[in-house]
């Protein structure tokens, strides 16, 4: 089932701008930025490098078998370890840093035992394509293939959402959302951070279902 569009920001500006969560002007998210393009020609390798190291560089959490919840997205380079928004958040502060207009989208899963989750994931904007692209910088494993491909199909780590209470929120946002950030500065742990996620909803104006089917309550 082909992805839905996502709809295109007014202007890139907001997707530029510095904040204490998107930390482009941290001395270590540039420095890294930096090691990470150096020798590059074009914008794409720029991104695919910093693309490549968050999503294989920097694993996620849960299949590292960690528990403890990262946040704050510097510490998360010194860490080698976070959950999807907080790879998502580094992605978008590289990006931003280089000066590359990046931003941050959501999306609501079904696990395997039957509950739901809230996944962090981000967008950028490609300059000689003139649009914008999704990247998944999750991290792969069996089962998840996520790439950086301009020239095709977006390629998320989760694309297929057959249960009618999934959704992929075609919105583009320059900042997390607070319900988000309120979690993760309360939650204990990984596992509660990841429970208590499925709680976080979108407004239904901006939803994307896979079917006409009614959600059912969660």
């Amino acid at each position: 089932m082909p992805l839905p569009p996502l709809v295109r920001p007014v202007s890139v500006t907001p997707y530029l701008a510095c904040s204490p969560v998107i930390a482009c002007t941290h001395p270590a998210i540039r420095s890294r930025a930096r090691e990470l393009i150096r020798g590059t020609s074009t914008e794409f390798e720029q991104i695919q490098r910093m693309y490549t190291y968050v999503r294989d560089g920097i694993y996620h959490s849960v299949d590292a078998g960690q528990s403890k919840l990262i946040w704050k997205t510097p510490q998360v380079i010194v860490a080698g370890h976070a959950l999807c928004f907080m790879k998502s958040h580094l992605f978008v502060s590289l990006c931003r840093s280089v000066g590359i207009p990046a931003g941050l989208c959501y999306q609501r899963l079904k696990t395997e035992n039957g509950t739901y989750v809230l996944h962090g994931l981000s967008a950028v904007w490609i300059d000689d394509h003139e649009r914008w692209v999704r990247l998944d910088p999750r991290g792969n494993k069996p089962g998840v293939d996520a790439q950086f491909n301009p020239d095709g199909d977006e390629r998320i780590a989760f694309p297929n959402m057959e249960d009618p209470a999934e959704w992929l929120d075609p919105h583009i946002y320059p900042e997390p959302w607070e319900a988000v950030m309120h979690l993760l500065k309360n939650a204990t742990d990984v596992s509660s951070f990841i429970s208590a996620s499925a709680q976080i909803q979108v407004p239904t104006r901006h939803m994307h279902r896979p079917s006409s089917i009614l959600p059912v309550p969660v």
